[in-house]
């Protein structure tokens, strides 16, 4: 048995072609083209950033979380030398008594449809169960994302139900849909 990841270090995960990383202030200018794009966040709560100090204060705490061990989300960036973010994906929160937690993620528009966001949460759950000794990864997505509701379930995830009128947003009420995967129905 692995020892329980304890945020001592930052893990860096590699795949065939991404490095997950440490997000940091340098990263503001991929952070802010990622948030400020309406096709990327039209299904996240709140709207696309409009100034790059949004994407500032995202980074500061992402960090921030990190630092009180409540999450763990990486930059995603690609093996071609090029170690601007394209994407960020994690653990928004960890309930280590219930041993779960919740995965998001987001990427650019440019890379979609190439597989980069398969490829990364493979490696983000794999991490989740084996580094973190997750029973249950937990995921949400608006009910309209058929994309990512595919995603989740190309992955192994069960859709568990529907939360009705979540959030609201552009003048409209949103329903979200519940997914998680057990650690018995991880095919790692």
């Amino acid at each position: 048995m692995t020892d329980l990841f304890d945020f001592s270090t930052f893990p860096t995960l590699q795949t065939e072609r991404l490095i997950l990383r440490d997000i940091t202030l340098d990263d503001v200018i991929g952070v802010y083209h990622i948030r400020s794009d309406y096709q990327v966040t039209r299904y996240n709560s709140g709207a696309p950033y409009t100034h790059i100090d949004q994407a500032r204060r995202l980074i500061q705490a992402i960090r921030d979380g990190y630092t009180d061990k409540n999450e763990l989300r990486w930059g995603i960036t690609q093996k071609n030398g090029n170690d601007r973010v394209i994407g960020m994906c994690g653990f928004n929160y960890w309930h280590r008594k219930d041993q779960r937690a919740s995965v998001g993620y987001d990427l650019a528009r440019a890379s979609w449809g190439q597989g980069i966001m398969s490829e990364t949460l493979r490696a983000v759950i794999a991490f989740g169960f084996e580094q973190m000794q997750l029973n249950r990864i937990e995921a949400d997505c608006t009910v309209e994302n058929e994309a990512s509701s595919r995603l989740l379930l190309h992955l192994g995830f069960q859709p568990e139900g529907l939360q009705r009128e979540q959030y609201y947003e552009e003048g409209r009420f949103w329903d979200l849909r519940l997914f998680a995967l057990l650690r018995r129905a991880y095919q790692g």
